[in-house]
């Protein structure tokens, strides 16, 4: 099993494992209420954070990898360097969060990241070694909640998108 899928069947069961089981909500005479939310509220300043669009698009193969899904994504405009994105109604939280990578082969990566809704210490990323083709995992590591910009840079290319971090965990 390729690290990607791993990651994959990980991050669902962490999903799972995030499900919040909530008493039904009473309701007046003929008026139907929604099943109460397991996520957080967006604050002021996280609803004014101008969250980059994602993408359902399929990579390139890779040879080291299992094809990838189809999304989300964030993806440069020229294609050549592309990021997992959380699927909808998950935000990444403070902590760290296993990110999928695409870029060119044989380019090193860097990533680095500033929270843009206020003062905060930088984005820090861990990124090992040793992915030769295009797949690459890396560690991202928020060190508070807000509104944040990640930049990925590989060689020439490089994608810049802004998300929402959460807290660490659900209250």
């Amino acid at each position: 099993m390729t690290i990607f899928w791993r990651f994959a069947w990980l991050f669902t069961i962490l999903l799972a494992s995030c499900s919040v089981a909530a008493a039904p909500a009473e309701k007046e005479a003929g008026e139907p209420r929604a099943a109460p939310s397991p996520w957080p509220e967006p604050t002021t300043a996280a609803a004014a954070c101008p969250v980059t669009p994602t993408v359902v698009d399929q990579p390139p193969d890779d040879p080291n990898a299992d094809p990838f899904s189809p999304g989300p994504w964030f993806i440069n405009t020229d294609r050549t360097v592309w990021v997992s994105a959380p699927p909808a109604g998950y935000i990444w939280r403070v902590g760290g969060e296993k990110v999928a990578w695409i870029r060119p082969q044989g380019s090193d990566l860097v990533v680095t990241g500033r929270r843009l809704d206020a003062e905060a210490p930088p984005l820090r990323a861990s990124i090992p070694c040793c992915y030769p083709t295009g797949f690459q995992v890396t560690g991202l590591y928020f060190p508070t909640e807000g509104c944040w910009e990640v930049e990925g840079r590989a060689g020439q290319h490089s994608l810049k998108f802004v998300i929402e971090v959460g807290p660490a965990t659900l209250e």
